[in-house]
């Protein structure tokens, strides 16, 4: 072997070759795993330690507006004893029923609670959502090709880059709500001395209290207000969305299928990739499609093209409208959008769900805590359902452990929700609350993250 084409080369050179060989290509063990297939074997012990686990690790990430998919990779790997190319798909099965549970809350208190501030930043979602679509196709394209250690080494920088940005905002919020609470005792003891009465005055009763009327007529303004400065979410909106999710999705699963076709077809591949469900459903015109270089390229160039320019054109369109109704600068427009692609393809790649980058990126650009975990968690939801639903049907998704954890998420997802808006509606002024929650969810992502590259290099922890 250290004869290479006439040419001796060192036996530490041939080792260096290897070991990048190594760093470049999958874990050697099975990827696939059919989403019509239940195996219940694949159940063990492991699994019942893993929900545990999960499950209070969902309510702290669903508190913290994070999505979890951070958390959850790593909890996968270390209790779930999953490698990362099995881990990241789970995971995001995971999410999506947690988004659904924080979604669904948010949307009920909502309606049900008039008095209630929107949680729902609506001009930030039509910004974000289309370029963390985009964003998703990217990143599962680049999942199947990374290595399991680069997987884990990069989740481990992003995690620890968010964490301390994190936790600068939450103390400085802390310091200046102690300020503001300094300045409000010494006003209201002005105030007590003032309407203090004088020993000669007669006895009586101040009202100071406005009347019910007027309060609600203000609180009716300020609800007013937020909802003008967040934006209202219309049917058009909501059905755009989902729409575009469709159509990312459809391309993304098309893609995967019609690559592995052409390359049995060529004899990279194993056999069996042309006989999969995904591409009968398509019809025999498909297989003969696939046998065609040239029918094969066109395909292929459709399902990457056509979901890039229908995201991309959503993206100018809503832009337009943002900083036209909202009033939006252009340089903040750019770098929510530039922030959501980037999110979206770590999302695909690394099985962050979303909310580990936008929550804390919310907080920088000054949005309330409370509308940030709102906000956040509602865009989880639709990268949580492109990843997940793409990574199913390209046979990625171990599927009696999503059903499994997914159940387990979806009732800690609802408890974290909940807890968000206990905090809001008794600790309202008080940021920091809710930006130490954040802070320590993505936290504890980085230090179980730390721990399994650790394990990989052979560090024992």
């Amino acid at each position: 072997m250290s004869n290479f084409t006439g040419v001796q080369l060192p036996q530490d050179a041939l080792q260096g070759m290897a070991q990048i060989v190594e760093m470049l290509i999958p874990d050697g063990q099975s990827l696939r795993h059919p989403f019509w297939e239940f195996h219940w074997g694949q159940v063990g012990s492991e699994a019942a330690i893993c929900s545990i686990v999960l499950f209070f690790s969902g309510i702290l990430c669903s508190a913290a507006g994070i999505g979890g998919g951070g958390v959850y990779v790593v909890v996968l790997m270390l209790f779930g004893e999953l490698t990362p190319h099995n881990a990241v798909p789970l995971s995001k099965a995971v999410v999506f029923f947690g988004s659904i549970a924080s979604l669904m809350v948010n949307l009920n208190r909502m309606k049900t609670d008039a008095s209630a501030k929107p949680v729902i930043d609506i001009h930030a979602c039509r910004l974000t959502i289309p370029a963390a679509l985009i964003g998703t196709f990217i990143g599962v394209l680049a999942n199947w090709h990374a290595n399991g250690s680069c997987i884990v080494l990069l989740l481990t920088l992003l995690l620890c880059f968010m964490s301390c940005l994190v936790i600068q905002t939450a103390m400085s919020q802390r310091t200046a709500e102690l300020g503001e609470k300094a300045q409000s005792e010494g006003e209201e003891s002005e105030l007590e001395a003032l309407l203090q009465p004088s020993p000669d005055a007669k006895l009586g009763t101040v009202k100071t209290r406005k009347p019910s009327s007027e309060l609600t007529r203000m609180d009716a303004l300020q609800k007013s207000t937020s909802e003008t400065a967040l934006g209202v979410a219309t049917n058009v909106d909501v059905a755009v969305s989902i729409v575009l999710m469709v159509l990312v999705v459809l391309c993304g699963i098309l893609r995967f299928h019609m690559h592995a076709c052409r390359e049995e077809k060529e004899g990279i591949t194993r056999p069996g990739s042309c006989d999969h469900p995904v591409v009968q459903v398509m019809g025999p015109q498909m297989d003969t499609w696939l046998s065609s270089k040239g029918s094969a390229f066109t395909l292929q160039f459709l399902v990457y093209g056509i979901p890039f320019v229908a995201c991309a054109s959503l993206m100018l369109g809503y832009a337009r409208s943002t900083q036209q109704l909202a009033g939006w600068s252009s340089s903040r427009i750019v770098k929510y959008q530039v922030v959501s692609v980037l999110t979206g393809a770590l999302a695909g790649l690394v099985g962050v769900g979303g909310g580990l980058v936008f929550s804390p990126f919310f907080l920088l650009t000054g949005m309330e805590p409370a509308v940030a975990i709102g906000t956040s968690s509602t865009i989880v939801l639709f990268i949580a359902s492109s990843t997940s639903i793409q990574y199913v049907f390209t046979d990625r998704v171990i599927m009696p452990l999503a059903f499994i954890y997914g159940i387990v998420t979806l009732v800690a997802s609802y408890a974290g929700t909940k807890l968000v808006h206990v905090l809001q509606d008794h600790f309202s002024a008080r940021r920091s609350y809710l930006t130490f929650i954040v802070a320590l969810g993505v936290g504890l992502s980085a230090v179980l993250s730390f721990v399994k590259l650790a394990r990989m290099m052979g560090v024992s922890v």
